[in-house]
Formats: structure tokens, C-alpha cells, sequence
């Protein structure tokens, strides 16, 4: 380290997988080199090579530096400065009179990765304004998982991977290696400590290769698998009869629906051989308790997704890997810490507002109806300070919303307000969306750098970045693990005559103030909001500021509980794991996972031929971020479309050819990556891909409309799931063609 550089101790977000501890060096208001902070419990080993380019983020031109304001047309590239008070002032009087025109329930926010660290204030300031349309990418990552873990065990399952007692670490549509550096280090730990190793993929990817057991499974099939799994189990009574006994409810009613899950008909759904079903049911079963990491490709996989969840998670605790040590704990916020949930101030919007959500009437799970149920059960167990934060569990559903502003039904949607996301590459149906954000009346981004989305916006407003903020792991602040860790800022987010940002937090709070919520935002810095939610922590150690407690000990960690179950002390309505799901249904839905076949038309079947596994995470990039940034575009210059190399050689595509992917709304390019990793009827597309370096108005807007897959997919709600209303990325919908470019 430089004789004239300190080190501040912050929280890393180039990725949202947990928030890691990182040392940062800093020399007058630069960031020099950065590591990770190994005194702290959540770093992701040696794998992840983001914070090294930290300071090539911070420095970069292309980040926004001050507010814009549109002067030309929508896309047009035509920007003024102006002052944030200005900024501010102008927003919070076009929101004034949309809500008084309209009702508050036209102005939604789109919320993505949660790099922005304040969701809870997007909450605030909606639950206040009067709005319940929030949405975002949620209801496809994350979202679902965090839905049903609470219905089913009252609280997050996380991992207590111990040597000697856990016997195997199993990755269920996972790529850890490309899209988890802390889950690919906890892989690689199991394997060398001789844990056994489970991968469920339809692709051979490097965790399949290293696994004592891949599961080559058709894609969108995993409900089916896991309730064949579950078939073979019970009937071979390899499950824990104990367990089952004393701490589920439903066992019996799921026993009768396994039934018609034979080894025979689970083959046919899933292709994998009715011989190989019952030998991966008989390791899993065998190799119990487990460690589990369930990634996000049930949540695209549509119309199964929320029953796929459920039954992975359901075979799990049938076999004693749930609510025991060296498995899954079920866990709860840290006591004393307040988290996002109790800082939403939920109560403040009226029941009339709630029924508004759009899509809520449809898509209940992820919505009022079903996060009501489940927040009742938790304030229970844990009162105000519960893990049920509506940002996480509770959004709008988004292609209701988009179809909103284009057709105002069920009513007009007339702003929206966009931070620490990118709608257009996240969502399905891009070209939808596109007209949906421009028909909009307002239509404003807070980010941290110019994107697509930004310039067809009407403000264009420049947000702080992890260095230039206090931030935590995402653990706590969401209730779903006893941990707190805390970072401190690095650098300043205002310099005079180099820039001037907000954080999300302070960008909330002066909208607010504007709004007539003065009474509510008592905190001015997010500094303040930080030594108030650890005040109980702050005073047992003597701490009066948010620097003394980070410079000292930045984090503390409790272990969840075990044995809830058999006490019946879990946060659901019968304080035991919900097999057959009260929840669900008083929703309205089967309480019991299943499997829902999917038919395509023959026509489609015919000119379509391929299945297109879309949304994989790929190094170094995080869906649509850091394409901008010279050291991480190198690693990976031009998106790619993996495709087998039999398809290969009879469509005449060579490795390294530029390819189309088409279905019938839209295709995209993406360069050949020629591949023996999968079965030929499928392709593997990278997401969110767009150009920084092409011309940034309309009709270029970054090169959108050239490789993001997202052109491709669709997102009428007739395909999402009927349960979440997640729209499909994977699966039996995926249908595409693909051909060499000219």
C-alpha cells in the first residue's frame, strides 16, 4: 500500500449474490487496489476477479456524472444539465399531478439486481405515495425461491455445510462456475473435504464435469424429476420416516400424488432413462443431510416454475436434509439488527391500494394475497422486525404492467420510475417494451451509468455506486440469514466539477420530502439509516457512528436454529414444513407440486426446432452491466450462442460465425460457439448484451436491438407461470430456429 493511501473497509455489489467484504485502498479521492477482506464471512474465495477492476468502474467516462434532462425527442441523444433540485422539483410535480389526474396507482418503479442497496426506501416512498406497482426482475430471480421457502418453511433455507456431517453439496440449475464464485468455492471445498457432488443440467458444463452424479435433464422438466425422484424415495421408503413424521404436514396427500410419477412416465418427461431415475433417487437419498444450491432456471422455466421450487424443495426435506444441522437451516433475522421490511412502512397503503397491484388478481403467490399470508405468520414469530420485505416477495406483475401503459388496462400507468435497472434487457418481449416505456408520460432513470433504457428517458439522473456509499451484505437486510455485515464508503459521491451523485437512498428521501412525506424520512444520510438499524449492535459495543462500528468489528453472526420443525416453531401456519401448502391453498392454488404438460402447436414444432436455453450468467458480467468497461469486454468481446457441433455441421455454421435466433416475435445475432455439451435439439444464448461503444440514439440506442436475446422471448402472460407469473427463459416455450448471418 502507498505511504499517503487508506483503506476503507466497504461492501462489494458487482453482483447482488451476497455483498462481500473488500478492502479498498484509497489516495486522495481515488480508488487504487482493491481485495478481499478475509477477516469478514462473506467473500467469494478466489473465483470472482470483479473488485480487482473496481477502479476502472469508478473512473469510467461512461458513467453518469450530473442530471439530464431530455431536450429533443425520445431517444434522441439531446441532453442539458441541470441542478438535482431542479431535477427533483420537476419529477415530484409531474408525480403530484399524475397521481391527482390518475390515482397513485399509475406511477410504478422497476426495481433489477439491487446494486441501488435501497430498495427498502423504493418501498417507503411507494407505500406512501400510494402506489403498489412495483416490479421488476424478482419474479424471476430470486423472488420465487424466496416465496416458497417462505410458505413451505417459514424463512430462507441457508447452508450449514459442516465436514463430517454433511455428506454432499448438490448444484440444481446452477452454473456456479460462471454465475456463483462463492457457490463454484463451496463446490470445490465439498469435493476436496470428500463430500459426494450432485449436478442437475441439461448442459455439461465444468460443475457437471467435476460431479460424482449429473442429472442431463430436458430443460423445464425439474418439477417432473423431483416428484419421480420423490416416487422412487417413498416407495422404497428411503425417506426419513422420523423427520416426516413429527415435522411435516401432508405427507400422505403427497405420497398419493407421486404415484402417477413411475420411473417409466418421468422418463418420457424428463429424457433421462427410467433405470437412471431410480439410481439418482437411491444416491440422493443415501448421501443425506445435503447442501443445496437451487439456481434460477426453475424460475424461467414456465409454466412449472413455482412447482418445480416446490418439489425440489419438498424432496429435500422428505429425506432429513431440512431443519438439521449439516443441511438447510431455516433462518430469521439477526436480533437486533432492523431489517428492510420493517423499514418499508408497509402498513401505510391502504387495503383498497393493495387490491389495485396490477396482475394480482391473476399471479397471487408473488403478490399481496400470497405475502399477506405469509407476513401475517411471520410478525407471529418475529413481530416488526421479520424478514418479509415486499420488494422481495410482493411485486407487480410486469408484462400486466408494460401492457398498461400501452392499453391502460386494467387502467393507465402513466410514470415510471426506473433505478439500479434496465428494462429493456431484462425483460421478455423487448420490442413491447420499448413502446411501453415511451408511451409513458414520464419516464425516469436513476443509474449508475448510461444505458438503453436511460436514453429513451425523460431524466437521466446519476446514481452512486458501491464505493461511493455505506452498504451491507443483502443477508440481514432482508431477514433471511442471522448475519450483518457492514462497508463503510471509499469514496465521495459528490466532487465539485467532476460530478455529482446520489445514492438510492437520498434519491427517495428528496422525492419524498417533495411529496408531502416529510415526517416519515427522519434520517437525512444513508449513514444515519445504517446507525439506526444497528443501534442495538452499535450500543453493545460501545460504538457511537457507522465508522467506529466498521473500522472495529464490521459484521456479526448468529446460526439459525435447529430441530424448529420438530417443535413446531417454524413461521407457518402449523409450525411445521408444509408439504401440502395452507397457504397456497387459501390462494387458491393446489397445495400440492405438480407437473403441467406443455403443448406446442405442430406448426410451431415444425418451423422452430430448437429449444433455447437463454439467461445464463456468464464472467465477468452481471446480466447487462460492465460491457463498457475495456478490461471485462476483452475477457469476452461479442456475445455467443453456444450450438452443438452435429446441428453445426448440417446448418453450415462454423465456429466463430456470426448466427440468427429466430423465433416468431424477433431474432438476434450471436456469434457460433461450437459445442458436444448438450443434446443437439438445444442452443445456449447469452443474455442482456448491448454495445456502449455504438451510436446511443435512436434507432442504435447501444446496439439493443442487435444481439439481446430478449428480442426473441415473449412474455404474454398466457405463457408466464399461472402460479408467480414469472415469464419464460428456459423451457418448453423456448422454441427457436437458428441459421448462419449473411
Amino acid at each position: 500500500m502507498k505511504k499517503d493511501a487508506t483503506v476503507k473497509y466497504s461492501t462489494c455489489y458487482f453482483c447482488t449474490s451476497k455483498g462481500c467484504g473488500v478492502k479498498v485502498e484509497v489516495e486522495g479521492n481515488k480508488v487504487g487496489k482493491v481485495t478481499f477482506d478475509t477477516d469478514a464471512p462473506v467473500i467469494p474465495g478466489v473465483f470472482c476477479k470483479r473488485p480487482t477492476l473496481a477502479g476502472d468502474y469508478q473512473h469510467h467516462p461512461f458513467r453518469l456524472k450530473y442530471p439530464m434532462k431530455r431536450k429533443g425527442e425520445r431517444g434522441a441523444n439531446q441532453w442539458k444539465q441541470i441542478s438535482w433540485e431542479q431535477a427533483l422539483d420537476e419529477i415530484a410535480e409531474k408525480l403530484a399531478n399524475i397521481r391527482e389526474q390518475y390515482g397513485a396507482e399509475a406511477v410504478a418503479t422497476s426495481s433489477g439486481t439491487g446494486r441501488g442497496a435501497a430498495d427498502f426506501a423504493k418501498s417507503r416512498f411507494m407505500n406512501l405515495f400510494g402506489s403498489p406497482n412495483r416490479f421488476g426482475a424478482v419474479t424471476i430471480c430470486y423472488g420465487p425461491r424466496s416465496m416458497v421457502w417462505n410458505s413451505t418453511f417459514g424463512g430462507a433455507l441457508v447452508s450449514s455445510r459442516k465436514q463430517g456431517v454433511t455428506k454432499m453439496m448438490v448444484l440444481w440449475g446452477r452454473n456456479a462456475h460462471e454465475g456463483g464464485p462463492g457457490s463454484w468455492h463451496s463446490f470445490l471445498e465439498a469435493k476436496r473435504s470428500g463430500m459426494r457432488t450432485m449436478v442437475v443440467d441439461p448442459r455439461h458444463n465444468e460443475p457437471a464435469r467435476q460431479a460424482d452424479c449429473w442429472v442431463q435433464l430436458h430443460p423445464g422438466t425439474d418439477a417432473a424429476l423431483a416428484l419421480g425422484m420423490m416416487h422412487v424415495i417413498i416407495n422404497e421408503e428411503l425417506y426419513d420416516k422420523k423427520f416426516v413424521e413429527e415435522s411435516t404436514i401432508g405427507f400422505e396427500e403427497l405420497r398419493k400424488r407421486v404415484q402417477s410419477f413411475t420411473p417409466e412416465r418421468t422418463a418420457e418427461i424428463t429424457k433421462i432413462s427410467a433405470y437412471k431415475i431410480v439410481e439418482i433417487a437411491r444416491f440422493f437419498a443415501n448421501n443425506q443431510p445435503c447442501d443445496m444450491v437451487i439456481g434460477e432456471a426453475a424460475e424461467h422455466s414456465s409454466p412449472n416454475s413455482i412447482n418445480a421450487i416446490r418439489a425440489i424443495n419438498i424432496l429435500r426435506a422428505i429425506v432429513g436434509s431440512v431443519d438439521v444441522e449439516g443441511g438447510g437451516l431455516v433462518a430469521g433475522p439477526y436480533p437486533g439488527f432492523i431489517p428492510d421490511a420493517a423499514m418499508e412502512l408497509n402498513h401505510m397503503l391502504s387495503p383498497e391500494q393493495r387490491r389495485k397491484q396490477l396482475g394480482a388478481d391473476r399471479f397471487r403467490f408473488l403478490s399481496y394475497p400470497g405475502w399477506e399470508l405469509v407476513e401475517e405468520q411471520f410478525r407471529k414469530k418475529w413481530g416488526e422486525n421479520h424478514p418479509g420485505a415486499v420488494y422481495l416477495n410482493c411485486m407487480a406483475h410486469a408484462p400486466t404492467a408494460f401492457r398498461a401503459m400501452l392499453e391502460s388496462d386494467p387502467y393507465p400507468v402513466k410514470a415510471l420510475l426506473v433505478s439500479a435497472s434496465n428494462p429493456l434487457l431484462s425483460h421478455g418481449n423487448t420490442k413491447l417494451v420499448h413502446k411501453a416505456l415511451k408511451a409513458t408520460e414520464l419516464l425516469v432513470t436513476l443509474d449508475i451509468t448510461w444505458t438503453p433504457t436511460a436514453q429513451i428517458s425523460d431524466y437521466a439522473l446519476p446514481a452512486a455506486c458501491w464505493l461511493e456509499r455505506p452498504d451491507m451484505g443483502n443477508f440481514a437486510s432482508i431477514g433471511a440469514y442471522p448475519l450483518v455485515q457492514v462497508g463503510e464508503t471509499a469514496v465521495p459521491a459528490k466532487i465539485p466539477g467532476e460530478y455529482e451523485r446520489l445514492n438510492d437512498y437520498e434519491f427517495w428521501r428528496e422525492l419524498g420530502m417533495r411529496l408531502g412525506q416529510e415526517d416519515y424520512w427522519p434520517w437525512k444520510t444513508f449513514e444515519e439509516v445504517w446507525e439506526y438499524r444497528l443501534q442495538d449492535l452499535m450500543k453493545e459495543r460501545g460504538h457511537e457512528t457507522l465508522e467506529e462500528f466498521v473500522q472495529d468489528k464490521r459484521w456479526a453472526k448468529a446460526m439459525p436454529e435447529s430441530n424448529q420443525a420438530r417443535q413446531g416453531k417454524l413461521a407457518t401456519p402449523s409450525g411445521k414444513v408444509e408439504i401440502y401448502s395452507s397457504i397456497m391453498e387459501k390462494i387458491g392454488y393446489d397445495p400440492l407440486p405438480d407437473y403441467q404438460e406443455v403443448v406446442i402447436p405442430e406448426d410451431i414444432q415444425r418451423k422452430y426446432k430448437f429449444l433455447n436455453i437463454s439467461g445464463c450468467r456468464v464472467r465477468p458480467y452481471h446480466h447487462s452491466e460492465f460491457r463498457h468497461i475495456d478490461s471485462f469486454r476483452k475477457q469476452l468481446p461479442d456475445p455467443i450462442v453456444t450450438i452443438h457441433v452435429d446441428t453445426a455441421l448440417r446448418k453450415g455454421i462454423a465456429d466463430g460465425d456470426w448466427v440468427y435466433i429466430e423465433t416468431p416475435i424477433g431474432r438476434a445475432k450471436q456469434r457460433a460457439r461450437l459445442s458436444t455439451d448438450f443434446n443437439p435439439k438445444y442452443i445456449v444464448t447469452q443474455h442482456a448484451w448491448w454495445f456502449p461503444e455504438k451510436p446511443a440514439e435512436e434507432p442504435s440506442l447501444y446496439g439493443l436491438w442487435e444481439s439481446n436475446i430478449n428480442v426473441t422471448t415473449d412474455d404474454d402472460p398466457d405463457l408466464c407461470d399461472p402460479i408467480s407469473g414469472a415469464w419464460p427463459f428456459k423451457g418448453q416455450y423456448m422454441r427457436c430456429n437458428i441459421y448462419k448471418a449473411e
